[in-house]
């Protein structure tokens, strides 16, 4: 008996907590202060991050539990009924019945969307939940791993098949860093530069490391810049009729010859055979079909170290060659060779549109790669510009590698080749969608989209197809299914493709009485409320 009284005590006590006024307002306070924050971060960093952060996270579902236990025993503590408070009551079971309709849709809802590529089906719906695809391609095997809906970065410490899987970066973009090297050594050095004149800047990363993330060479409009050993730098330097150049891709070193120190013959095809000596070493070329020299059997020799090229070949556009410490290019204005040192943080001036070249960074201890950097979302136009990949670092035997949601990784382990993807999660719609055509019309004068329009012909197998105009406020609502007009992408063919935003709100007919239910509840507390205190001795 005591123990039933302790209980139903302590139930009272909890009831007057939790239907306390005083607490409701706390936790209503609360609760516009997570939408409030939520709005602001929706507004600079995109709904995905909002919803991460804030909307679907922790913390809020707790708000939002106590706003239901103070909802609840508000009417609790009103028991038994009383007459005037009928639309009080009705009030609050609305409140109750629109948050069971939200956790209803929360459970079991459908937020994803789909992509249509012009006049190709598609009934794959991508969910926002990220999935880490594990394949085994000779074995015939696959595993799928869950990543966490979080907005910051998770320690995952997963491990699968001697497969470690480590932090996961929801939100990620590639930055610049530099991995040491256990040997350093002249052949794989990096550089670092910034090309610019008065109205144009470009930074420039280049490396003769195979590990290196970067090329030896890029374009810049009509200027083609390509890094080589500091070796080959005199070379570039030196004045020579043949414009020839003999490198030794085993100590980065070249000659310039002349034409005393080559001898000419006619060989195949026509083509002129020049024969050289390095290092006493006698060399043969045919210099206008490959830069690869010949053996003693006149066929090229792919496993010699020695190539030769032509500076003539470079005379004709602009190039700029790059050796670290070191520049050459052909000026056509004096139609000679130049080359120039440059020091760190160092100007030269180069030939060309008024351009300056100047050297950030010259590295023989390490090469560049684009690692993955923990970052927050930035939204412009409704679109995410930065921040919109993810990324997982693996481990396997000791060596470390990023998987990215950009582009799928192939790993060699005993000669077993492992794939790396990291994808949405897709459900599997019973009839399909096709695109037949996208329209987009523009603010006046400008290239802004203003509007987004997608006719669609819907499949549905043996009950044959429907023609669909989906546009802002015409959605497509097919068994239980609402397609909206969402954004677009350009696709190789030309014509743009269509994004549309899938819902599936299995909720909805709860809140949607919820929501009647508060409409007719404060019309009913109202009228029963004025009621009451019009009679007498009622204050």
């Amino acid at each position: 008996m005591a123990l039933m009284e302790s209980i139903k005590e302590t139930y009272r006590k909890v009831e007057l907590f939790f239907g306390n006024v005083k607490f409701a307002v706390v936790i209503i306070l609360i609760f516009a202060t997570f939408l409030a924050y939520g709005t602001f971060m929706e507004s600079y960093h995109g709904t995905e991050y909002a919803n991460r952060l804030i909307y679907k996270s922790i913390p809020f579902m707790i708000v939002q539990f106590m706003m239901f236990l103070s909802i609840v025993f508000a009417a609790l503590i009103r028991l038994p009924p009383k007459k005037h408070l009928y639309g009080f009551y009705t009030i609050h079971s609305g409140l109750i019945t629109l948050f069971l309709g939200s956790f209803i849709t929360y459970e079991a809802g459908v937020d994803g969307s789909l992509t249509l590529v012009p006049n190709l089906p598609n009934r794959e719906i991508q969910l926002n939940e990220d999935e880490l695809k594990i394949g085994f391609p000779a074995r015939k095997k696959d595993a799928t791993l869950e990543l966490p809906f979080s907005a910051g970065e998770v320690n995952l410490d997963m491990d699968y098949e001697n497969i470690h899987i480590r932090e996961f970066f929801p939100f990620a973009a590639d930055e610049l860093s530099w991995t040491p090297v256990k040997i350093e050594g002249q052949g794989a050095t990096s550089a670092r530069y910034r090309l610019f004149n008065k109205n144009f800047g470009e930074f420039i990363t280049l490396s003769l490391h195979p590990k290196a993330d970067f090329n030896n060479t890029t374009t810049l409009g009509l200027l083609n810049v390509h890094y080589m050993p500091k070796g080959l730098q005199k070379c570039f330097a030196s004045t020579n009729p043949e414009g020839l150049i003999v490198w030794n891709g085993e100590d980065n070193g070249c000659m310039a010859p002349g034409s005393d120190d080559i001898k000419k013959f006619k060989g195949v095809a026509g083509r002129e055979r020049i024969e050289l000596i390095y290092d006493g070493q006698k060399i043969a070329f045919l210099p206008e079909m490959s830069p690869l020299p010949l053996d003693d059997s006149m066929e090229l020799n792919e496993k010699s170290p020695f190539r030769i090229f032509s500076k003539k070949l470079f005379e004709k556009s602009p190039h700029l060659f790059v050796f670290g410490e070191g520049a050459a290019w052909f000026d056509k204005n004096t139609g000679k060779w130049e080359s120039r040192e440059i020091k760190k943080n160092e100007e030269l001036d180069l030939p060309w549109m008024g351009f300056k070249l100047k050297l950030l960074d010259f590295r023989a201890d390490a090469y560049p790669t684009m690692t993955p950097k923990l970052v927050k979302p930035v939204q412009e136009q409704g679109q995410t510009t930065y921040g919109n990949m993810k990324a997982v670092r693996v481990e396997i035997d000791g060596e470390s590698f990023w998987v990215r949601s950009t582009e799928p990784v192939a790993f060699n382990k005993n000669d077993e080749r492992i794939t790396f993807q990291i994808a949405k999660k897709v459900k599997t719609l019973k009839y399909e969608l096709v695109l037949d055509q996208f329209k987009m019309d523009t603010d006046p004068g400008t290239q802004t989209p203003a509007s987004f329009e997608s006719f669609v012909t819907l499949f549905k197998g043996t009950e044959g197809s429907e023609k669909h105009h989906i546009f802002m406020n015409n959605p497509l609502k097919h068994q239980d299914f609402t397609f909206y007009q969402a954004s677009y992408f350009p696709t190789e063919q030309g014509p743009n493709g269509s994004i549309l935003s899938v819902n599936y709100d299995p909720g909805r007919f709860w809140k949607y009485l919820g929501s009647l239910m508060l409409v007719l509840g404060s019309m009913w507390h109202y009228y029963l409320r004025r009621k009451h205190m019009k009679k007498p001795g009622v204050s």
